[in-house]
């Protein structure tokens, strides 16, 4: 239950800072590229979890990771912009 609430947060969190979000990458096509990869990439392991498959917890941990790496992109876009 703590992991589908925490799942759900992470998504209203990436709807409701989307449009911040597009701002950040615009000077910068590859990071918003690679960011648009791994939404993709954690858009089909959710569809992967169709609770009839268990996959050891390896999944899982595979999202969260897709979601750490999509946040240093987000950071290294804020970082380029505030350092030019």
């Amino acid at each position: 239950m703590t992991k589908i609430l925490l799942l759900a947060a992470a998504g209203a969190a990436m709807l409701a800072f989307g449009s911040i979000a597009f701002a950040q990458f615009e000077p910068h096509p590859h990071l918003l590229a690679a960011h648009d990869k791994i939404e993709a990439a954690v858009a089909e392991l959710r569809a992967a979890n169709d609770g009839r498959k268990q996959y050891g917890g390896h999944r899982d941990r595979a999202e969260q990771l897709l979601l750490q790496a999509q946040g240093e992109i987000r950071e290294a876009a804020i970082y380029a912009n505030t350092h030019h």
